[in-house]
């Protein structure tokens, strides 16, 4: 009988140490696991740049995103937040056939984006000189209007009509031109790639003015270097 109560007293603790070692378990398991998720958490929160704070009545830290707002008009711009100029107007009050540019991105604006976006509208009978450009892709949507697209294959020249819902394409090297033939002005967005610095948009940019302004007079020779410095080269006129 005493043998027994010895036995029991001893199976008694055995179970009680085997207790305390679960409870012990579960409390380091408990704690490694929350110090494995603060980490992570604050990982994701350094990858994201985002900083964590204490409120005054608040108990535990929470994040925010401190975006600034000139980030955010990077990304969403307006038809108030753009430049507008006047290519080739007929005078300083009107432009004609000569062309509105309004530039979304460029290499000033958004330095880091891979490419360029404008909106062009061309004038009724307006027309841009042939030209290539050595290093630069373009791409063209049609919103309104109706015109052609002049571009060469095996050196023939290709008039291709374009309306509302066309797109162009233009690789670098390939000679090309558009014209307005319709009674309306013809409108169109593009993107130019790569987003160069010396490039299609910084050439209007050079060649036009504001609205209302008096762009800067250039002889044929300065035109011609000034469009070569930015990816423009101009076809050589054909002499008969």
């Amino acid at each position: 009988m005493i043998k027994n109560k010895h036995v029991i007293k001893v199976l008694v603790l055995g179970g009680l140490l085997l207790l305390c070692n679960v409870v012990v378990g579960c409390g380091e398991k408990a704690n490694h696991d929350k110090k494995t998720t603060e980490d992570i958490a604050k990982l994701s929160i350094d990858e994201e740049g985002i900083t964590p704070h204490h409120h005054a009545d608040d108990t535990e830290p929470h994040t925010h995103s401190h975006s600034s707002q000139s980030d955010t008009r990077k990304r969403i711009m307006t038809p108030d937040s753009i430049e507008e100029l006047w290519i080739f107007p007929e005078r300083e009050d009107h432009l004609g056939s000569g062309g509105m540019l309004q530039i979304y991105m460029d290499a000033e604006s958004h330095p880091n984006a891979s490419s360029g976006f404008a909106k062009y509208e061309l004038g009724v009978g307006g027309a841009l000189p042939e030209h290539k450009h050595n290093k630069t892709e373009e791409i063209a949507y049609f919103i309104s209007g109706e015109g052609i697209v002049i571009s060469y294959e095996n050196a023939k020249r290709i008039e291709t009509v374009v309306k509302e819902g066309y797109v162009w394409y233009t690789a670098p090297g390939e000679w090309h031109s558009f014209k307005n033939t319709g009674d309306t002005p013809l409108k169109l967005v593009f993107a130019t790639i790569p987003n160069a610095k010396h490039g299609l948009l910084n050439f209007f940019k050079k060649v036009s003015a504001s609205p209302g302004k008096t762009s800067t007079a250039l002889s044929a020779e300065e035109f011609a270097t000034l469009a070569s410095e930015n990816d423009m080269i101009l076809k050589p006129a054909k002499i008969d």
